[in-house]
């Protein structure tokens, strides 16, 4: 059952860079997260959050932020997502109603030197301000009417935020790896060890078959490639429902960002999102995790909105080539995470059905979603919920 949530009566949220916490001591009221990374929610009076993300026992590499340049060009198009909504304008080609989410960056948390000692402190995590407690991941399945309609307009406005990121090129001679793709990578090699990790790999080959595994192994290495005609463009990395936050008081959602950041093709940002999306309908059809036990859930009006604000006005032609391949690899990694950061569930059986089923389709379940009257639609619209399958 989702933890419980209240939608505040309080003044919409300033932006969140102009958060500022109360006089009073913050109250820690979330604590969750894997053997991956630990999340530690304060509240700092008014609408004002905080969100530390601090890397736990099984997070090999350090965390790290954007260099200058690349932080420059985040609070670029923060600037353009705020002066849009100010201006009741567009973002990107389309005009839109809403702006979109407003990004927040992250900020290095430190724990000082012992006295006497003159080093550096250690840096035991990145800390970043919002405008709530919970994300669209803990409120778009709880069977909460308001929560869902905060859920499918956040998703609307990150469609748009992502879109407006993707007309930044990437302008530094290197590049990071794709931290996803690199974890997904080390599983399928076999560098990845741990006990779930590769029991699950073992059973994923079994499921697979040769070639669907030949197939996916492809396809984790094309997306490790810069990509050709085009170049890279500036990407969030890892935009999932886990980091976006929207305003229970009517404010700004906000986009957590600056961990994952990249260069790359664009298809890897939207296709991340879509193939959450996607998993987590799957799962509730098959009965499987929370998802298979919460409540009914349209998750296509969600799928719908976070494509409507990516694409404005130009429908399925503006979705990047690649989207469903990418949607793919996201429901291949959070297996991969999932028994390597939390542990084995007999669950993973099936989800090894599942993805055969997106290597099989090259993804395309992904961006197969039902229109409200039914049917199946080539073109994604507006957010529009259907309330016979979400009570």
């Amino acid at each position: 059952m989702a933890e419980p949530f209240t939608v505040s009566s309080a003044p919409a949220a300033e932006p969140p860079g102009g958060l500022r916490p109360s006089e009073a001591e913050p109250v820690t009221v979330r604590e969750y997260g894997t053997r991956y990374l630990r999340i530690t929610v304060r509240y700092h009076g008014g609408t004002g959050f905080t969100w530390l993300r601090a890397p736990g026992p099984a997070h090999a590499r350090p965390q790290c932020l954007p260099p200058a340049l690349v932080g420059a060009a985040l609070r670029r198009v923060d600037t353009a997502v705020r002066t849009a909504d100010a201006a009741g304008t567009r973002i990107g080609n389309a005009a839109e109603d809403r702006s979109g989410a407003r990004l927040a960056l992250g900020e290095w948390v430190t724990d000082p030197a012992p006295d006497g000692e003159t080093r550096p402190g250690v840096r035991t995590g990145v800390l970043y301000r919002a405008p709530g407690a919970f994300s669209v991941a803990r409120l778009l399945p709880s069977g909460d009417d308001t929560a869902f309609r905060l859920s499918v307009s956040a998703l609307a406005d990150v469609g748009r935020t992502l879109r407006r990121l993707h007309h930044e090129p990437w302008e530094l001679p290197e590049r990071p790896p794709h931290h996803g793709v690199r974890r997904l990578l080390a599983w399928i090699s076999g560098e990845e060890n741990t006990p779930g990790a590769t029991r699950l790999r073992t059973l994923a080959r079994t499921r697979l078959g040769r070639s669907l595994w030949t197939r996916l192994t492809d396809w984790s290495e094309a997306a490790a490639e810069p990509p050709g005609r085009g170049g890279a463009v500036l990407l969030h990395g890892a935009p999932s429902t886990g980091w976006l936050v929207p305003s229970p008081a009517g404010g700004h959602t906000v986009l957590l960002a600056g961990e994952e950041v990249t260069g790359g093709d664009p298809a890897l940002d939207l296709g991340w999102l879509l193939g959450e999306l996607h998993e987590l309908r799957a799962a509730a059809a098959r009965g499987l995790g929370s998802a298979g036990q919460g409540p009914p859930v349209d998750y296509p009006a969600a799928a719908h909105a976070l494509l409507s604000g990516y694409t404005g006005s130009h429908g399925t032609a503006a979705v990047p080539r690649g989207t469903a391949r990418a949607a793919t690899l996201r429901l291949a990694l959070h297996m991969r995470d999932f028994a390597s950061f939390v542990g084995w569930h007999e669950d993973l059986r099936h989800y090894c059905d599942l993805l055969a089923d997106m290597l099989t389709e090259d993804g395309a379940p992904a961006l197969r979603w039902a229109s409200p009257s039914g049917g199946l639609e080539d073109s994604p619209q507006g957010p529009r919920r259907n309330q016979s399958t979400h009570r």
